[in-house]
Protein backbone atom coordinates (compact mmCIF):
# COMPACT_ATOMS: atom_id res chain seq x y z
CA UNK A 1 0.00 0.00 0.00
CA UNK A 2 1.20 3.41 -0.69
CA UNK A 3 1.01 6.19 1.57
CA UNK A 4 -1.58 8.62 0.05
CA UNK A 5 -2.11 12.46 -0.49
CA UNK A 6 -5.13 13.65 0.76
CA UNK A 7 -4.68 17.40 0.45
CA UNK A 8 -3.49 19.72 -2.55
CA UNK A 9 -1.46 21.07 -0.21
CA UNK A 10 2.25 21.14 -1.65
CA UNK A 11 3.13 18.76 1.90
CA UNK A 12 1.71 15.97 1.90
CA UNK A 13 -0.43 15.33 5.52
CA UNK A 14 1.96 12.26 6.11
CA UNK A 15 4.44 14.10 6.04
CA UNK A 16 2.86 17.58 7.72
CA UNK A 17 1.12 15.80 10.94
CA UNK A 18 4.33 13.87 11.58
CA UNK A 19 6.72 16.46 11.69
CA UNK A 20 4.70 18.70 13.75
CA UNK A 21 3.90 15.71 16.48
CA UNK A 22 7.97 15.48 16.32
CA UNK A 23 8.69 19.17 16.57
CA UNK A 24 6.12 19.67 19.44
CA UNK A 25 6.73 16.06 21.41
CA UNK A 26 10.04 14.38 19.73
CA UNK A 27 12.96 16.14 20.53
CA UNK A 28 14.98 13.08 21.39
CA UNK A 29 18.43 12.32 20.39
CA UNK A 30 18.40 10.27 17.31
CA UNK A 31 14.55 10.70 16.40
CA UNK A 32 15.31 10.07 13.18
CA UNK A 33 18.20 7.65 12.98
CA UNK A 34 16.17 5.04 15.37
CA UNK A 35 13.42 3.31 13.91
CA UNK A 36 10.46 2.81 15.62
CA UNK A 37 8.74 -0.89 16.17
CA UNK A 38 7.41 -2.44 12.81
CA UNK A 39 4.06 -3.21 14.04
CA UNK A 40 3.42 0.80 15.15
CA UNK A 41 4.73 2.22 11.96
CA UNK A 42 2.13 -0.19 9.56
CA UNK A 43 -0.65 0.48 12.26
CA UNK A 44 0.46 4.28 11.78
CA UNK A 45 0.65 3.77 7.96
CA UNK A 46 -2.47 1.99 7.98
CA UNK A 47 -4.20 4.83 9.84
CA UNK A 48 -3.09 7.90 6.78
CA UNK A 49 -3.98 5.02 4.08
CA UNK A 50 -7.41 5.03 4.93
CA UNK A 51 -7.26 8.67 4.33
CA UNK A 52 -7.68 9.80 7.96
CA UNK A 53 -5.48 11.79 10.25
CA UNK A 54 -4.74 9.76 13.11
CA UNK A 55 -4.59 11.17 16.28
CA UNK A 56 -0.77 10.72 17.09
CA UNK A 57 -1.03 12.00 20.91
CA UNK A 58 -1.99 8.25 21.51
CA UNK A 59 0.30 6.40 23.89
CA UNK A 60 1.40 4.12 21.52
CA UNK A 61 2.41 6.91 19.33
CA UNK A 62 3.99 8.85 22.46
CA UNK A 63 5.68 5.91 24.17
CA UNK A 64 7.11 4.65 20.50
CA UNK A 65 7.77 7.86 18.93
CA UNK A 66 10.22 6.65 16.67
CA UNK A 67 7.95 5.30 14.66
CA UNK A 68 6.50 8.66 13.85
CA UNK A 69 10.14 9.53 12.08
CA UNK A 70 10.46 6.05 10.87
CA UNK A 71 7.38 6.70 8.85
CA UNK A 72 8.54 10.03 7.50
CA UNK A 73 11.31 8.16 6.09
CA UNK A 74 9.52 5.43 5.00
CA UNK A 75 7.13 7.77 2.72
CA UNK A 76 10.32 9.28 1.15
CA UNK A 77 11.44 6.05 0.41
CA UNK A 78 8.81 5.13 -1.66
CA UNK A 79 8.40 7.84 -3.55
CA UNK A 80 8.61 6.69 -7.39
CA UNK A 81 11.24 9.45 -8.23
CA UNK A 82 13.75 10.66 -5.15
CA UNK A 83 13.56 13.66 -3.93
CA UNK A 84 16.74 14.53 -5.51
CA UNK A 85 15.54 13.40 -9.27
CA UNK A 86 17.73 11.54 -11.27
CA UNK A 87 18.10 14.39 -13.65
CA UNK A 88 19.63 16.53 -11.27
CA UNK A 89 22.13 13.99 -10.05
CA UNK A 90 25.13 15.40 -11.66
CA UNK A 91 24.21 18.35 -10.57
CA UNK A 92 24.57 17.55 -7.07
CA UNK A 93 27.61 15.77 -7.15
Amino acid sequence: AQLTHTTCSLVPQVLKSCTEFIEKHGIVDGIYRLSGIASNIQKLRHEFDSEQIPDLTKDIYIQDIHCVGSLCKLYFRELPNPLLTYQLYEKFS
